[in-house]
């Protein structure tokens, strides 16, 4: 098994970190977090006013077939050291989907330790999202794309729902070759063949609906220039609408010390090197397609974490895999129980009044921080903003 930790070079100097994240702006429109929060919620004056306010986004965790939480075992996972119950709650969520109407209007699927499309509701819960007229996002590792359109029309149903290109699946690719694939997802099993297939596939069939999105986290097996050449190819080819390359994040659940060196060994030791393999294929107009860019380590540094103020209740709640209701994705396992609103039931009056708890100012980030918990990259740039505009009071 390949760890972290055994692909460190030696600690590079950290640069620091001069703009606010929100003002870097090198992304699809998709990828500004605080204005899309600002887009949902009219005005930051919202934040922390003692009002129920309903979260742009509900993340959906489903506990893939209730048996394995992942077909994949990569050594970047940043749920890796988290533990994975997996519980049977599908049909209480979908009659509080039901109550819920359009009230959050964005359902994302995806999991900190789980893959969504092997659950066997995962269409009647996309169903129920586009019938509530609200968007979904689907965060896959693209495995099972293929196999579901053969044996179900899964993707011809997919796109047949999709509305527009609000609504979107991205694919976590990660390798430019079978051997690379392999290696990083920790598998024996040609998937990169069937999970190219599947992209292909699902491009042809989709007309103009959903948008959909390829995300290639970059290590020391997939990063020859040979690799990034074919896999941008494949992406103009097929014309898909946006390719991501980044950094995996360190594992969660780990001191910031650890976080640290990682950063110091791995995020600023090889950003430059990344960089410059990929700098020929970046886009430099929102309309290219594919829109190729880069997301900067920066954006994920342990040292932007100097806040205690949590307003990313009003971007997002979580329904973990467990069964349970989370503060947020990052946090959503059971190594993280403290950090539980409560279980997931048909209930709308109980899930209101977890939404309000997650929106509390008293709530203080360090309680995550001191856990092992830290934010994703939509936290902490909603985080940093906030405590850019209106300090930490946590009264």
């Amino acid at each position: 098994m390949i760890r972290q930790n055994e692909l460190y070079p030696l600690e590079q100097k950290v640069e620091a970190i001069q703009k606010p994240l929100k003002q870097v702006r090198n992304r699809p429109k998709g990828y500004y977090y605080w204005d899309q929060l600002i887009d949902h919620i009219g005005d930051s004056s919202v934040i922390f006013n003692g009002d129920l306010t309903y979260p742009r986004q509900l993340e959906i965790h489903l506990p893939s077939d209730h048996k394995k939480a992942c077909g994949f075992d990569c050594f970047y996972c940043a749920g890796k050291n988290f533990v994975k119950d997996l519980g049977t709650w599908e049909m209480d969520g979908l009659e509080l989907m039901q109550k819920l109407k359009d009230k959050i209007p964005y359902h994302i699927y995806g999991g900190s330790y789980t893959e969504p499309t092997l659950n066997p509701y995962f269409l009647a819960y996309l169903a129920m999202t586009k019938r509530m007229n609200c968007h979904f996002g689907i965060h896959t590792n693209g495995s099972t794309l293929l196999s579901l359109e053969e044996n179900q029309g899964w993707l011809t149903e997919l796109c047949r729902i999709a509305t527009d290109k609000t609504d979107y699946l991205s694919v976590s690719l990660d390798a430019g070759s079978t051997l690379s694939h392999c290696k990083t997802k920790n598998v024996k099993e040609n998937y990169f063949s069937r999970i190219l297939a599947g992209i292909r596939l699902a491009t042809e069939i989709r007309g103009t609906k959903p948008a959909i999105r390829m995300c290639y986290l970059m290590n020391q097996f997939n990063s020859s220039q040979k690799e990034i050449d074919r896999i941008v190819a494949f992406a103009e080819s097929v014309g898909v609408d946006s390719l991501r390359f980044s950094i995996p994040f360190a594992h969660y659940n780990q001191s910031f010390d650890v976080v640290k060196r990682y950063r110091n060994r791995v995020e600023q030791g090889y950003k430059n090197v990344y960089y410059k393999k990929i700098e020929k294929h970046l886009s430099k107009d929102q309309s290219d397609q594919p829109f190729v860019f880069w997301m900067s380590p920066d954006f994920q540094d342990i040292d932007l974490f100097d806040f205690k103020e949590c307003a990313y209740g009003y971007y997002q709640i979580c329904w973990g895999a467990d069964g349970y209701v989370y503060r947020c994705t990052t946090v959503s396992t059971p190594t993280f129980k403290k950090l539980r609103l409560g279980k997931i039931t048909n209930s709308f009056t109980d899930f209101k009044w977890m939404i309000k708890q997650n929106q509390v100012r008293k709530f203080d980030c360090t309680e995550c921080f001191r856990n092992g918990g830290r934010c994703n990259r939509m936290g902490l740039e909603i985080n940093q903003e906030w405590r850019s505009t209106h300090g930490n009071s946590n009264c």
